[in-house]
């Protein structure tokens, strides 16, 4: 039974809540607006402290556009400014990871007190500002904290803009047409890429149309969420599992290469054709090594099956001197670690709102698929 402490706070919150959504439906004092969400946030953080159960019920709709959640009271009013999909999407870790009872509730006062007035002063867009609130409630995690790749400021500012960019992809791809798009232009791209090298991109359209058609089945949808998780990838979406698991990653690795693979590139005294061959040799006894590890037929083993066609061609193009593919490549990851840096740029993505950065952040891949389109065409 629930004290009655935890009752009042309880009925607090929702009154919060209904305030804020009040308050955004309409033109108003912003200052009393952020008030409220401060208010409302700190009577969170008292919540996720006594009555855990209860915040852990409520954690499960936080991550919605305007930060208002549904009310008993006033539910059908709260649901016109709630982004379903969204909520479905929002990363959310365990109670574990909020600050503990004994950091005091005094220091998050403190915290927010400084957020108010950064906020108030820096007039940032609304939806990274309503992310940046909901940060100090229920952390933001990702696997790898790029701030300085991409342009940012700090740490914290590239955790809230992640965030962002999660519910504007889940939001984009519930376009039809624009996933269809990237996904085609994914699998023509890279096909041209390997014809280009001289590979068989008819096995590699085979094996794409595999691990896709396994990733779009919600009955995997589980299955794929535990296996990622055991490699620290904390959301199933575009940018954790694509952008940043599949592709900075495997750029990463590129830039410390197996002294095995170093020592073929660099060995002029065969000739290439031979180097090329002991290459893909090395590179498929390395992913053959990381497969066996994987569960079979889960998303991991579809995942080395596919890297196994396209690894020897792409290590071949960025760590040799070849004339044609080494250029390409190097454009390769420049167009991608450049239209990253967009995205998370707010003077060219807008973060108003989820529907807002969904629209530019497509804007912009579609931008780099044409851009990577017309260099190839430049080659082929």
């Amino acid at each position: 039974m629930k004290s009655s402490g935890n009752v009042k706070l309880e009925e607090a919150i929702q009154y919060y809540e209904a305030a804020l959504a009040d308050m955004q439906q309409r033109d108003g004092d912003d200052s009393q607006r952020l008030f409220v969400r401060s208010m409302l946030l700190r009577a969170y953080e008292i919540q996720a402290i006594t009555s855990p159960e209860d915040f852990q019920m409520r954690s499960t709709v936080i991550g919605i556009d305007g930060l208002a959640l549904p009310s008993p009271n006033k539910s059908e009013a709260l649901q016109k400014i709630i982004n379903p999909q969204a909520i479905e999407q929002t990363y959310k870790p365990d109670i574990d990871d909020l600050e503990s009872e004994s950091s005091g509730i005094s220091d998050f006062y403190d915290t927010f007190d400084i957020i108010d007035e950064d906020i108030d002063k820096l007039d940032l867009p609304t939806f990274y500002k309503d992310q940046l609130f909901l940060h100090k409630v229920e952390s933001f995690m990702c696997r790898t904290n790029r701030f300085e790749q991409v342009h940012v400021s700090s740490p914290t500012e590239f955790l809230v803009k992640v965030q962002c960019i999660r519910l504007a992809m889940d939001k984009m791809l519930k376009v039809q047409s624009q996933k269809s798009f990237l996904l085609e232009q994914g699998r023509l791209q890279t096909s041209r890429l390997l014809d280009i090298a001289g590979a068989d991109s008819a096995i590699f359209r085979e094996k794409f149309d595999n691990i896709i058609n396994y990733a779009i089945d919600p009955a995997n949808f589980e299955s794929i969420t535990e296996e990622l998780a055991g490699r620290r990838v904390p959301a199933i979406n575009l940018y954790d599992v694509v952008l940043d698991f599949c592709l900075l990653d495997s750029f990463d690795d590129l830039d410390k290469p197996p002294a095995a693979v170093t020592s073929i590139i660099r060995n002029t005294w065969i000739t290439e054709s031979m180097r090329k061959g002991m290459l893909s040799s090395a590179v498929w006894g390395i992913i053959s090594s990381k497969s066996r590890k994987t569960a079979p037929g889960g998303f991991l083993s579809y995942f080395y099956d596919i890297m196994g066609t396209l690894t020897p061609s792409l290590a071949w193009g960025f760590l040799s001197d070849d004339p044609i593919l080494h250029p390409i490549c190097v454009f390769i990851r420049e167009n991608i670690e450049s239209s990253l840096i967009k995205v998370f740029n707010h003077d060219i993505t807008d973060y108003s709102t989820v529907d807002s950065l969904a629209a530019d952040i497509f804007k912009v891949l579609k931008s780099s698929t044409e851009e990577l389109r017309h260099r190839l065409d430049t080659v082929s």
